[in-house]
């Protein structure tokens, strides 16, 4: 069936972003597909009960459609919505949150404050006299003049980079260029990921910083490693200091090259205002926030309650998180580095709010049943992958009550959404 064209009705979106369509009895994978939409597809991949396709010709085209502005989109993949008017993808994110979360309700998703240009975070593979994303699937790199979603100072210097950079002899060195951006503070560090720490980047860097004086930081990364894995474990200032700072509600953080940071600002003030709200703290609360990385919720809460402990295993993190607290006077936020996924009971006992934000792959089942055993009065959980979460709650709803599911914006024209809910132990 393979390279066969085939009509096909998309009957509803996957968590990838693509249309599910069928044809008969044959389910189809296509991207680009709106749900409602028919189209005759191409047939590119068959496999024992489903195939992938791509649109030959669209016959019957969503009112929902509209024309993409992004030149690439289709080609890069890092913007699964683009073709989509931005209402109706918030609409199609709730449904497959309600596909996932079926036991739960949904409220509707909070939009992004801003849709356009609003990622602080940038990671750019370089290879083969290329600087761009990878294609989705792939390890092909789709060279791009200006992203719509990444920040225009980001940008502005991948664009100068590219005429610095490709056709140097040293430009097989370098693996990766990462840009973060302070989008309170407008801070800017660039970091340079490569294979030696010996290539001579001067010239480059006193470019950038004449025209760019928003940069205080230039880092070397050394990563001589064959793994998908970016970062490696030794680096080398070149500039500034080796973190830039930045400000979200008033609270002023510190932010190194490994530091983990929500990449929409306005959207990450939005949520943690509502854990905050849901924590239902007052003067007496202590709170526990694990995966805290470097303290951003934390510092946040401390402000609402008597004590936050706030747990990371990774040691950069904790130190930035540390540093925070005294930066902002706030002498009762407390940081320990551990695996928050293990032996936490001692940390658990006698906290009124526990605060998870885990990275995709969720909780721990030994932490879950620690949180069961110490008899936690209440669970906040921040979520960035609604099919771990689902499978976390599935192991609590025993002894919680689950609030409706909130969901958050943070990666618009993208599948990927912020989830929250609050557990109350049952009585």
């Amino acid at each position: 069936m393979k390279n066969q064209i085939v009509r096909c009705k998309c009957v509803d979106m996957s968590v990838e972003g693509q249309g599910i369509a069928r044809a008969g009895e044959l389910v189809v994978f296509v991207k680009g597909l709106i749900k409602g939409e028919t189209a005759d597809v191409k047939i590119i991949a068959e496999k024992k009960n489903y195939a992938y396709g791509i649109i030959d010709k669209l016959i019957e085209a969503s009112p929902f459609r509209r024309e993409s502005d992004c030149p690439i989109a289709y080609k890069c993949g890092g913007c699964d919505y683009r073709h989509i008017e931005y209402n109706y993808q918030l609409e199609l994110k709730k449904q497959v949150l309600k596909n996932t979360l079926k036991e739960y309700e949904i409220k509707d998703i909070v939009p992004s404050v801003n849709t356009k240009y609003y990622r602080n975070k940038v990671q750019i593979p370089f290879r083969d006299h290329k600087m761009g994303f990878y294609r989705k699937y792939s390890n092909d790199i789709v060279e791009f003049d200006d992203c719509l979603i990444e920040s225009d100072i980001a940008n502005k210097i991948i664009s100068d980079l590219k005429h610095l950079l490709i056709g140097k002899p040293y430009e097989d060195q370098i693996r990766h260029i990462i840009i973060k951006h302070g989008k309170g503070s407008g801070e800017v560090m660039v970091a340079f990921v490569v294979r030696s720490l010996a290539i001579d980047l001067r010239e480059e860097c006193g470019f950038l910083t004449k025209y760019f004086p928003s940069i205080k930081s230039i880092i070397l990364n050394l990563n001589t490693s064959e793994s998908n894995v970016i970062l490696g474990t030794k680096e080398k200032l070149l500039y500034g200091r080796d973190y830039i700072y930045d400000f979200y509600d008033g609270i002023m953080v510190k932010l190194s090259l490994k530091s983990f940071y929500q990449v929409n600002h306005e959207m990450m003030e939005k949520l943690y205002k509502r854990v905050r709200e849901l924590s239902e703290l007052n003067e007496e609360s202590e709170v526990l926030d694990l995966y805290c990385g470097i303290g951003t919720i934390s510092l946040y809460l401390s402000r609402f309650c008597k004590k936050v402990t706030g747990v990371e295993i990774v040691p950069s993190a904790i130190a930035n998180a540390r540093d925070n607290a005294i930066f902002n006077g706030m002498d009762n936020a407390e940081f320990v580095l551990a695996d928050a996924g293990k032996d936490m009971d001692d940390y658990l006992k006698d906290k009124d709010v526990v605060i998870v934000d885990p990275p995709r792959k969720g909780i721990s089942r030994q932490l879950i049943d620690s949180i069961i055993s110490c008899k936690v009065p209440k669970l906040i959980y921040v979520s960035c992958n609604p099919a771990t979460l689902a499978r976390d709650l599935e192991l609590l709803k025993e002894e919680y009550e689950i609030s409706p599911i909130e969901a958050f914006d943070m990666f618009p024209h993208t599948v990927h959404v912020e989830c929250l809910c609050q557990l109350n132990r049952k009585r």
